[in-house]
């Protein structure tokens, strides 16, 4: 009984230093093809980072114990600088892992906390991007769930241009929004993967370029 016990001590020694071998190749491996990735596009890289979003405020999505910030990318896409990285919350009754990848872009000046989703993804609002004013806030209401901090800075920054933009944007639909600080970022439950988290970045530089000037004058001018 003794050597039986023995062996199967043993036998779980060897798989358990087996995983973490195999674990800490596939961590190297990823890391070099980020590295590879930030030097081909000029873009900077850090495995470890302190939290990248200064004076931001994550989404309830976001928040948990433990976060560790990992997998950091930074660079410039246009005018905006650019942030994405991984988020690696414990959470739950059985203290699981939950893995969020963010991407960021600047704003032109600070805006208050404003977050920005799809009600249902599963429902369809017809909209063509055209309409008269109280048809597209009939259709926004519909389609989109909105918490702001300043109702003038909320007001602003959904002005009829933008929310009919939001509305026929295909995109909307992937990704949740957030102004807080000077950045404008999403998240989603993923590991990171640079080339889609360009795709997410590309739909914020759009959004930010579209909000009128007056939001931010006036936000900072209110501060």
């Amino acid at each position: 009984m003794e050597g039986a016990l023995s062996m199967i001590a043993l036998v779980a020694v060897v798989v358990s230093a087996g995983a973490i071998t195999v674990a800490a190749h596939f961590r190297k491996e990823r890391v070099t093809e980020l590295h590879s990735w930030a030097r081909e596009h000029g873009w900077e890289y850090a495995e470890h980072d302190d939290p990248p979003l200064e004076g931001a405020t994550l989404p309830d999505a976001l928040l948990g114990h433990s976060p560790r910030v990992r997998h950091v990318l930074r660079g410039v896409r246009g005018r905006h600088r650019v942030v994405m990285f991984e988020l690696t919350l414990v959470g739950g009754r059985r203290g699981g892992e939950t893995v969020h990848r963010v991407v960021a872009v600047s704003t032109p000046g600070p805006g208050a906390d404003l977050e920005i989703h799809r009600r249902d993804l599963a429902r369809t609002v017809s909209f063509d991007g055209r309409g008269a004013p109280e048809e597209v806030r009939a259709s926004f209401s519909a389609a989109f769930h909105v918490v702001g901090a300043d109702a003038h800075f909320t007001r602003a920054v959904l002005d009829h241009a933008t929310a009919s933009w939001l509305l026929s944007d295909w995109r909307s639909r992937s990704f949740p929004l957030r102004f807080t600080g000077e950045h404008l970022l999403t998240w989603a439950p993923m590991g990171l993967d640079p080339a889609r988290a360009l795709t997410a970045a590309d739909y914020l530089i759009a959004l930010v370029e579209r909000v009128p000037d007056q939001a931010w004058e006036h936000h900072t001018a209110g501060s």
